[in-house]
């Protein structure tokens, strides 16, 4: 499994945790974050910030929480376990789509 291959299935995993909040659909607030996830050589996060803001601080909290709750759940492949590396994760709040 590649990184690419890894950020697919943490973003397989993170729509689970999607939540789109409500204040944001009440003031049609979309945009797109995106996530920044350093992870360890020893397979912790050593870091998750936002890469690039949707402009709302409630969607990137949102996209930040669900990062966080799916990075346990999505298996650290072989060939990227022992050295830090670092992956983008892209989360889109669209009111058509959720």
């Amino acid at each position: 499994m590649t990184l690419d291959q890894y950020r697919l299935a943490l973003i397989g995993v993170a729509r689970h945790y999607k939540r789109y909040p409500v204040r944001a659909m009440e003031n049609g607030w979309q945009g797109r974050v995106e996530v920044r996830l350093v992870i360890g050589a020893n397979g912790s996060t050593q870091k998750t910030s936002i890469k690039i803001s949707s402009g709302y601080e409630i969607l990137d909290k949102e996209a930040l929480d669900m990062i966080r709750k799916a990075k346990p759940l999505a298996p650290i492949p072989q060939s990227l376990r022992g050295r830090e590396f670092t992956v983008d994760i892209p989360v889109i709040f669209d009111l058509q789509t959720g």
